[in-house]
């Protein structure tokens, strides 16, 4: 008798007297049989279970804002704002995940820069926002997995940045960037900015108002970004105690530290709105050289450290055969 198991089906064929029933001869057999069946349906279904600690999750705590695992069939434009699809190369897949059977894919045409975008809004916030919209969040820490596609080519120039809307034009309080560093592209750099002068005064008029932003001084991890390999990234921001410069900023990937600052004037003394946004983009300041792909999972927003779900998980087998004499 063999047993031959693949990740998506199961085929039995015996190879007995037809006389016999399989079950009276399966015995020990069968319960192992069982087991390694058990184990590969593990490996389809994603290894990793739901993180408890999410709103849906088990053991929800308050602490955390938002989980996606990008399982749920709900779209993507009514979970955040600003979701830009990107005539659909920026979407839920199920060829790529880091635990389950999902992730979200952007995918750049050769020569494309923007490949999608998305936010996600809590707290108060003029621009609206997705949850705890009377709450104003001195401290977010966000967390997600990230893969560039193992043929990649060069790297991304923008991932990810939590920022303060400050008014109905998009004006911005703060940024706390992450991006590639123009030194180094394959390690992430983060890059603060303020929209407050140090009279206390918002100066910025509009997203990105570069002419007035205040850049505090960029820092670069050290650990490289590793294509075709599932990386977790974690980022923690807090904004100053007013009137002081104890900001802090900083990240770590693979839960590796990768820079620090606290001794950021984020906001100064200015104090209309807290932390409310963070913003994901798949932008490449060139164009891309090739189409290409980069993946994102088990994204989590808290105002507690969350750490890394653990070692990625192993492929499924391919093949697993049991054999009875």
């Amino acid at each position: 008798m063999v047993y031959a198991l693949t990740p998506r089906f199961i085929i039995m064929k015996f190879f007995t007297n037809p006389t016999k029933s399989p079950h009276a001869f399966c015995g020990h057999a069968c319960s192992y049989l069982f087991l390694v069946t058990s184990m590969v349906l593990s490996h389809i279904n994603g290894v990793k279970a739901a993180e408890s600690f999410c709103p849906t999750g088990s053991s929800p705590d308050p602490r955390v804002i938002w989980c996606d695992d990008f399982e749920s069939e709900t779209p993507l434009s009514t979970k955040y704002f600003d979701f830009d699809p990107d005539n659909g190369d920026f979407s839920r897949i199920d060829y790529e995940h880091y635990s389950g059977l999902h992730s979200l894919r952007a995918r750049w045409q050769t020569g494309e820069v923007d490949a999608g975008h998305f936010a996600y809004n809590f707290g108060r916030n003029p621009l609206g926002s997705q949850s705890h919209p009377n709450q104003d969040f001195q401290e977010i820490y966000w967390r997600f997995y990230t893969k560039l596609q193992d043929t990649f080519v060069g790297y991304p120039d923008k991932m990810t940045r939590a920022t303060i809307f400050a008014g109905s034009n998009w004006q911005q309080a703060m940024i706390a960037h992450i991006w590639s560093s123009s030194g180094q592209p394959e390690v992430l750099l983060m890059d603060p900015t303020s929209g407050v002068n140090n009279s206390s005064q918002l100066v910025t008029t509009k997203w990105n108002d570069f002419a007035n932003l205040i850049w505090l001084g960029a820092r670069e991890g050290s650990s490289p970004l590793i294509k075709g390999t599932w990386q977790c990234v974690e980022i923690h921001v807090k904004l100053n105690t007013p009137g002081q410069a104890d900001g802090v900023m900083e990240f770590w990937v693979d839960d590796v530290p990768q820079a620090q600052r606290n001794d950021l004037a984020w906001v100064k003394n200015w104090s209309d709105y807290g932390i409310n946004s963070i913003f994901f983009s798949n932008y490449t300041n060139a164009g891309s050289p090739a189409t290409q792909e980069r993946y994102m999972d088990n994204l989590v927003i808290s105002t507690g450290r969350i750490g890394c779900l653990g070692a990625s998980p192993p492929k499924p087998p391919s093949n697993v055969r049991v054999m009875v004499e």
